[in-house]
């Protein structure tokens, strides 16, 4: 491979930012290949060299030289601006797609960089009618991160272009990989700007052209540094006696932690803690954070800590710091960390040694996660039907851990709606194990969860039968419609047949003298014959009429019917679940707050039956349940609700089965006057309204 020369680096580093240097810069690169370029690329990018890197890739574009999509990508982060690297990737294949991919989830690149490189992935999954998946499944991660609007918008572009892979055309969303040099660059150098949106200060002391130069040389300052002050000038910064670049290399030169958070990922990676103030300090660690580079964070928090300060330097960013190394799975800088750190330092020492369990002995928690990943994705097989992985895992932990036991009951119970029989037992499981842990059986999130599911269940079943009703009575319209068709056919042609031999008839009453005269008798015989026949036509299709008109009534009432069940249907169509499920929330929003002296409850005779009929379980929480609410506690007033079409009558929940009727007067009286099935409490109602 031919070396690059140093005339060949002064030129990309001189280059503009314009069309005309970019060509120029061309056709000096013309004769060298892609395997001589890319080295190139990367040594820009490793030495953070932002210009050179953003010109370079720009003459590459130029000269539609294809490069290696892997180094392409590698360029993302450090290329002056965003949108540089974009003209090369019109030139890319399916092949830059999987590169693409790795750069979104990059730590080391800002936010903004990685939704770029998924949009990049998105536009050539689309042109090359590749599976969406992989990008879908970036982006939908992303998407629900805190971000500004227009970084939203972005993902939400990128969405709406794998949607509409089949017509990508009807979509008014500028392609990224169609852009050309000449939509990002002007065509000559624009002018310089020196600064931003700051105060700029001199980074050199001001001197006259004739006067002495400052660097002690003895020479005018026009005939020594003054070319190269220049350039100083026109990089100037903020602050008084620094460039940006020289602050870029050595923030320290400043105590302004402001020029630290500005830095990108590899402008960070090459400070030196020790140069740093003790606030860039502080501002260094975060940003190494939000860029991935955990072990620079860490190098930060160890140069701070040994610093004498007035301020006392908080230990609790080491646990921090050692959580989200957990997190991101480096075992060995956490290990490094809590080497550092010791083991009893820790606010939370349980959940840090539980994270380093994770991590040092994955075997363990493999076989848990294989279960619930089979639950969780509905991978149904014959073991996993006759035992599911959720339930099993819930008898299996509810002797020793019943708090794990109730949170595994409460998500087996709404992955699986439908095994009621099941889930009445998880139900039961989960009263024992609040038991268990001191707390009150009853009122657990999941029974509200089971009624809302076994509601939802009952509206299932009836839309299916009434769907069932609407499919039988359409199937008897349509026979009806069908025999119909058949009558009025068979009416229209006996019609025609009857006409016909109306005809005939007519013709036969005119024969000639002569025939009549000769054969009487006989024109006589076939005139009967045919009026008989036609008398017997004609009882045939009033018969027929008659038939018809029956079956249109028939027809009529069946249509009828249909409507009102595809009424019905509609109905329940609507009363979707999250409606029946808001509706009963509705119900248990409305509180029963006691008031009034507490009353002596009074039984009546079919309260008492009840209770001898019932499971002696069930008798034994009625009567505490009287108490309870005779004595205004709380607890049992969370299960009262009022009966809207009966004042002055409240409903008590016993048991998921099982509801007290009681008739209540605030400091007047109590009777209690039932115990009932809760699928009977609407017929009571009926009864008793």
């Amino acid at each position: 491979m031919t070396a690059i020369s140093g005339e060949f680096l002064d030129s990309v580093h001189s280059t503009g930012a314009c069309m005309v240097d970019i060509r120029e810069l061309a056709g000096k690169l013309a004769h060298l290949p892609a395997g001589q370029i890319e080295p190139l690329l990367l040594r820009f990018a490793d030495d953070g060299e932002d210009r050179a890197l953003s010109r370079l890739l720009q003459a590459c574009a130029f000269n539609r030289v294809k490069l290696d999509p892997t180094v392409l990508c590698r360029c993302i982060g450090v290329c002056e601006e965003m949108l540089d690297s974009a003209p090369c990737f019109t030139l890319q294949d399916e092949a830059a797609v999987q590169p693409l991919l790795t750069a979104a989830v990059a730590e080391e690149l800002s936010v903004e960089r990685k939704i770029y490189a998924t949009r990049l992935a998105a536009e050539l999954t689309v042109k090359f009618d590749l599976d969406p998946q992989p990008v879908r499944k970036v982006l939908w991660k992303r998407e629900h991160g805190a971000l500004p609007p227009h970084y939203k918008i972005l993902i939400a572009q990128s969405l709406q272009l794998l949607e509409q892979v089949s017509s990508p055309d009807q979509l008014d969303v500028p392609h990224w990989t169609e852009f050309q040099l000449p939509d990002l660059l002007p065509e000559h150098s624009p002018r310089v700007i020196v600064g931003g949106d700051y105060t700029v200060r001199r980074p050199i002391p001001k001197l006259g052209r004739n006067d002495p130069c400052h660097c002690g040389s003895g020479k005018k300052y026009k005939k020594c540094c003054y070319v190269k002050d220049q350039e100083l000038l026109r990089d100037a910064s903020q602050y008084a006696g620094a460039t940006r670049n020289e602050l870029k290399s050595r923030p320290g030169l400043v105590d302004d932690p402001a020029v630290v958070y500005n830095m990108r990922a590899y402008e960070l990676k090459r400070l030196k803690p020790s140069e740093l103030s003790e606030k860039q300090l502080l501002a260094g660690y975060q940003c190494a954070l939000d860029y991935g580079l955990r072990e620079l964070a860490f190098d930060m928090l160890v140069e701070c800590e040994r610093r004498l300060s007035e301020h006392e330097f908080d230990r609790g960013h080491f646990e921090d710091l050692i959580e989200q190394v957990l997190e991101a799975g480096d075992l060995n800088l956490a290990r490094r960390i809590r080497d550092h750190c010791g083991e009893h330092m820790w606010y939370r020492p349980h959940a840090i040694q539980f994270r380093f369990d994770l991590l040092e002995n994955p075997e363990r928690f493999e076989p848990l996660e294989h279960d619930c990943r089979k639950s969780v994705s509905g991978i149904l097989d014959e073991e996993t039907e006759g035992d599911e992985p959720l339930i099993r895992l819930v008898y299996d932990c509810a002797a020793r851990y019943p708090a794990l036991a109730i949170i595994l009951a409460r998500a087996a119970i709404a992955s699986n709606p439908d095994r009621h029989l099941d889930n009445e037992v998880l139900l039961d499981i989960i009263r024992d194990a609040r038991v268990d842990l001191d707390l009150e059986p009853w009122n657990d999130p999941a029974e509200s969860l089971f009624d809302g599911l076994e509601d939802r269940s009952q509206l299932k079943e009836k839309t299916e039968a009434e769907n069932e009703e609407v499919t039988r009575l359409s199937g008897r319209l349509q026979a009806a419609r069908a025999a119909l068709t058949e009558k009025k056919q068979a009416l229209q042609e006996m019609e025609r047949v009857v006409k016909e031999l109306g005809r005939k008839a007519e013709k036969a009453r005119e024969p000639s003298l002569k025939d009549d005269a000769r054969e009487p008798s006989r024109e006589t015989a076939d005139h009967d014959d045919r009026e008989a026949t036609l008398q017997r036509l004609r009882i045939q299709v009033a018969g027929l009429k008659a038939e018809i008109g029956e079956q249109q009534e028939q027809r009529g009432q069946l249509r009828k019917m249909l409507e009102e069940e595809r009424k019905k249907l509609s109905a329940l169509s609507t009363q979707s679940a999250p409606a029946a499920e808001q509706a009963r929330l509705d119900e248990e929003a409305v509180i029963v707050k006691p008031s009034g002296k507490p009353t002596l409850p009074e039984y009546t005779d079919a309260f008492r039956k009840t209770c001898e009929s019932l499971p002696p379980t069930v008798s034994a929480k009625a009567i505490l349940a009287v108490g309870r609410f005779a004595a205004h506690e709380n607890a049992i007033w969370r299960q009262t609700k009022p009966i809207k079409r009966l004042p002055e009558h409240y409903r008590i929940r016993i048991s998921i089965d099982y509801r007290m009727i009681v008739r209540w007067q605030p400091g007047k009286s109590l009777r209690i006057l039932d115990v009932i099935p809760r699928q009977d409490l609407e017929s009571w109602i009926k009864r008793h309204g």
